[in-house]
């Protein structure tokens, strides 16, 4: 079978690959292919594309080259995708002892929907039951 006509890339993607060529060059030039390529972490096979402007970069990848080189990309990309701060989660962070209590028939489902092309938005209604405190008040 053969593969479907058209671009590869959109114009957008194009431009973008062009910039990151010109700037993972410049890298190539500063620190050699093989470091840059260990620094991006990425196969110096995949940082030779980038830079020939043949192959556009994850997203993980931009972020990375903005962190570690502190390249500004250019303003008409969403850098809300490739510009984010990222937030050092651990397992402490994420648990959270309430989810215990909570049972299946609490939990429903508002909306689903696609918030980028790589994430899925889901919003939750959860119900907590919240165990009654004896009032003095209330016992006479």
């Amino acid at each position: 079978m053969s593969k479907a006509s058209g671009p590869k890339h959109t114009f957008a993607e194009k431009r973008l690959m062009a910039d990151v060529a010109r700037e993972f060059a410049k890298k190539k030039v500063q620190l050699g292919a093989r470091q840059a390529a260990k620094k991006l972490q990425v196969s110096l096979a995949s940082f030779y594309n980038y830079v020939a402007g043949t192959d556009l970069p994850r997203p993980e990848v931009l972020r990375r080259a903005h962190r570690i080189w502190d390249i500004k990309w250019p303003p008409w990309i969403d850098t809300s995708e490739i510009v984010q701060t990222q937030n050092v989660r651990t397992p402490e962070q994420l648990v959270f002892a309430f989810l215990d209590a909570v049972r299946e028939g609490d939990v429903e489902i508002v909306q689903v929907s696609p918030l980028r092309e790589t994430v899925l938005q889901v919003k939750l209604n959860i119900r907590f039951l919240t165990p009654r405190v004896n009032n003095p008040a209330e016992e006479r």
